[in-house]
């Protein structure tokens, strides 16, 4: 796909992320000359026509959306059976990341990002859409820092019309509410319930359920209460602790009633957690700003005395012509002397970017500084499928930018794949083995055999098998029993009732009997359907005919 270009306008760079359905491209808009995300449905989705009215559907109600803090969806369309989506590209690392990185999140930070999600989910709530996985790593960070809530691809409409891959539970574990584990429709609710757990993990580090497989953390949340997030850290204030019970009660009626009643919650938890005035409107900074009593002080005129007066008319000529001088002997010092500084230093002259993708450390450092940019020295380190372990993946600013000279350059280096080890999935159910792989970030195609010796919905053999490493986002193939195939039934005119009824039963037919008079076949088989030989499956009927 890298190198494609769609619509004649979009042209797949990279990919950047997969899911269960579909793969997300870095692009270029060769229109509107700027960067986009491209997500396209995969191959295997594009047979089935009720799959692709829901992406198209997940298109239009995303679209409808604009939110400052939610991601932007520009365009959809399809091309040789290829079915795209085109979206804001938030170049910036996402929450999850972010909570690894740092261990947990300062309370005053973790209300802001909780107010910005807050934001966005009151927004498309209004709207009659329900996210339906929030979670860490659907929430991503702009180079700025501003949230920007992705991923409406599993959303419902207020409707009732399901916009996501079936009806199976796809958020992520951690995260889901009770009601979703239990199987039951997503409501608004269940937003601010993940909303809630996002928030518990951004104060204490850490989820609140954890278990030996993804099945026994969904049964937690909805059996078992949280632990509170002061008893994990004790300088949580006892306000927001409060906010965030709230936003996880098991029952729904006790929760938030809306995301913008959470919303208030968090505007006046202060910086301590501790409520505060409502903010007052200040005019001549178009913002919101914190009342203080400081800030009353009235601004009077200086009391300047008038100078003395001159001794004559000509003194004070001199002394007018001598000022007016000086000021243009100083005016003249900065523009004339001080020109060639601002124009060197202020405004120093442009270079690109190198592309030095893949190249080692020191020979892209090398080149960074002949084009006269300076190569930062601490590096960071990243997971890529392609690039050789200890070559660069990418620059930032990105290659061809046009930055100022002496611009600093920071270097990604490649930790080579990010690998995960595929578990054990036999005798397991399908539903099971896609929230384990999920929680993995890999994903599942399903082979459905007949196979008398496994029961029938069980996996008996996958590929890769187990132990083995994977790369984030490999597939994995389950083969999933159907139980005993066709076979040949038998020939039972002749037998006794009771003797065809077991043979029957036995091979998992149901037995339909009825009599009709003949003589000398009292309480025997005289006739079959199907005819002896037909071919049959477990749990189909045969009729029997019995003589009497």
């Amino acid at each position: 796909m890298v190198g494609k270009i769609l619509a004649d306008r979009y042209e797949l760079i990279e990919k950047i992320a997969e899911g269960g359905m579909a793969r997300v491209y870095r692009g270029r808009d060769l229109v509107l000359k700027r960067t986009v995300a491209v997500k396209i449905l995969k191959d295997q989705m594009t047979g089935d026509a009720a799959f692709i009215r829901r992406f198209e559907r997940e298109a239009q109600a995303a679209a409808a959306l604009s939110h400052p803090h939610i991601i932007n969806i520009y365009d959809v369309g399809e091309q040789e059976g290829t079915h795209f989506m085109v979206m804001e590209y938030v170049e910036g690392i996402n929450l999850k990341d972010y909570i690894r990185q740092k261990g947990r999140l300062p309370v005053y930070e973790a209300i802001q990002i909780a107010r910005q999600i807050a934001e966005a989910l009151d927004q498309a709530h209004a709207a009659g859409l329900v996210h339906r996985d929030i979670k860490p790593q659907n929430i991503l960070f702009s180079r700025n820092g501003k949230v920007k809530v992705t991923d409406f691809g599993i959303a419902i409409a207020g409707d009732g019309v399901t916009v996501t891959v079936g009806d199976e539970i796809i958020g992520s574990v951690q995260y889901i509410s009770p009601e979703q584990a239990r199987g039951e429709v997503a409501c608004k609710q269940s937003d601010l319930y993940s909303l809630g757990i996002v928030f518990y993990e951004m104060v204490t580090g850490k989820v609140p359920f954890s278990g030996e497989n993804p099945v026994a953390v969904a049964m937690k949340h909805v059996q078992e209460q949280i632990v509170p997030p002061r008893q994990l850290e004790a300088d949580i204030p006892e306000a927001l602790e409060q906010i965030i019970l709230k936003a996880v009660d098991k029952d729904i009626a006790e929760r938030y009633a809306s995301a913008g009643e959470f919303l208030e919650d968090l505007f006046y938890a202060g910086e301590n957690g501790v409520p505060r005035k409502a903010p007052t409107r200040n005019a001549a900074q178009d913002s919101y700003d914190d009342f203080d009593e400081d800030d009353d002080e009235i601004l009077r005129p200086v009391n300047d005395s008038k100078p003395a007066k001159e001794n004559s008319f000509l003194a004070r000529r001199w002394k007018t012509m001598l000022k007016i001088l000086l000021f243009l002997v100083f005016i003249g010092g900065i523009f004339g002397g001080g020109f060639h500084m601002v124009n060197n230093y202020l405004t120093p002259p442009e270079v690109a970017v190198p592309d030095v993708r893949g190249m080692s450390q020191s020979e892209a450092t090398r080149i960074i500084r002949e084009e006269g940019l300076d190569p930062n020295t601490e590096v960071a380190y990243i997971y890529d499928d392609e690039i050789v372990v200890g070559n660069v993946v990418k620059t930032d600013p990105p290659q061809g930018r046009m930055v100022r000279e002496n611009r600093e350059i920071d270097l990604f280096i490649s930790q080579g794949p990010e690998y995960v080890v595929i578990p054990d999935l036999t005798g397991r159910t399908e539903m099971e083995a896609e929230i384990i792989l999920e929680d993995l970030e890999l994903t599942m195609s399903v082979v459905r055999e007949y196979n008398e010796d496994v029961e029938k919905g069980k996996i008996y053999r996958q590929v890769p098998g187990e132990s083995f490493p994977a790369s984030r986002g490999e597939e994995v193939v389950v083969y999933v029993s159907q139980g005993r195939g066709p076979f040949e039934l038998a020939d039972l005119v002749g037998y006794s009732e009771q003797g065809a009824v077991d043979y029957l039963e036995s091979n998992d037919l149901k037995p339909r009997i009825r009599y009709q008079f003949a003589v000398g076949s009292a309480g025997h088989v005289i006739e079959q359907r199907p005819e002896p030989g037909a071919e049959v499956l477990p749990g189909q009927s045969v009729d029997l005919i019995v003589g009497e």
